[in-house]
């Protein structure tokens, strides 16, 4: 087995919680101490790293490991991916890409174990092929939000004078939990990284070009959440292009937790502000929704912006 001593460094250095590195840590020694286990282990980092395949393509395997090892299968996920980190920030170095943007990329490891813990109550990840996007080096975390290389999904959208059409470049979005804040100075700080870091996929275009589907961006959000919250703000950096609205919230566990997708309104938790907004909202009959929708940044302003 390789690469364990740079997990303890990554792990400390995005302060995983104590229980996190332990259990995670017993996993590790668990291969290591298991011959057949150590075998199972490398042959998945080979496809993984080498042949760039996604978990889906070596299920078997991965569950073979975890029957090996009597750890579940959710945690074995998160050890492979940890064990696959310090190749990749070589493949950063040979790109010359700054590490910085590694180390901030990695963090949605830690982000997705946090996930884990809160809907299976255990550290590990159930999205592990979410990861692919990051080991393949085509999603990046710039700043608060995540990046992912690749192509507008409209017809067309014009603004300024420019227009962007159906499968041009553009910059995919995505919006990672536990990162903190939604401010407007820590999304422009992200938006202003991201057109430098970027920039010279933009072609002939002069602006940079974000699309985002997601719950987040419905339209209707400024309804539910309170009109001061920096949701709400972030929505209107956005023009929405497409705008889905149902009865059926299937981003509730984003919001609850997985534990209370099948639940009815009456018994959802009513801890934070976010789930007390949305509870309200749903026990009056109201609709939610989601909407893909473009921003459009000219490395200093928000062309977009809807307020």
């Amino acid at each position: 087995m390789k690469n364990y001593k740079f997990v303890t460094r990554l792990m400390d250095k995005h302060e995983y919680p104590e229980e996190a590195k332990k259990v995670l840590s017993d996993a590790f020694d668990k291969i290591i101490a298991n011959e057949k286990a150590n075998k199972i282990y490398e042959s998945i980092r080979t496809d993984y790293l080498k042949k760039e395949k996604n978990f889906d393509k070596f299920s078997d395997k991965t569950k073979a490991l975890s029957e090996e090892i009597g750890v579940h299968i959710y945690i074995v996920n998160l050890v492979i991916l940890l064990g696959c980190t310090e190749t990749l920030l070589k493949r950063y170095k040979k790109e010359n890409i700054d590490e910085e943007i590694f180390w901030d990329s990695m963090i949605d490891l830690k982000v997705k174990m946090i996930e884990c813990k809160e809907n299976y109550d255990m550290y590990g990840t159930f999205v592990e092929g979410w990861f692919n996007g990051f080991f393949n080096m085509w999603r990046f975390k710039v700043g608060r939000f995540e990046y992912d290389l690749t192509h507008f999904g409209c017809s067309e959208f014009t603004i300024a004078g420019e227009t962007i059409k159906d499968e041009e470049f553009c910059l995919g979005m995505h919006i990672p939990s536990h990162c903190g804040s939604l401010s407007m100075d820590v999304r422009l700080d992200s938006y202003k990284k991201a057109y430098k870091f970027f920039r010279d996929k933009f072609g002939d275009k002069k602006y940079m070009y974000v699309v985002c589907g997601s719950w987040l961006l419905y339209p209707d959000n400024d309804k539910i959440l309170p009109a001061n919250s920096n949701t709400v703000d972030f929505l209107y950096d956005f023009e929405p292009l497409n705008v889905t609205t149902k009865y059926d919230f299937g981003d509730q566990w984003r919001v609850f937790g997985v534990q209370y997708d099948d639940k009815p309104v009456s018994e959802l938790p009513r801890n934070t502000s976010m789930q007390r907004a949305f509870a309200e909202w749903l026990e009056k009959g109201n609709k939610t929704g989601s909407a893909y929708s473009v921003l459009v940044f000219d490395g200093e302003k928000i062309l977009t912006r809807q307020k």
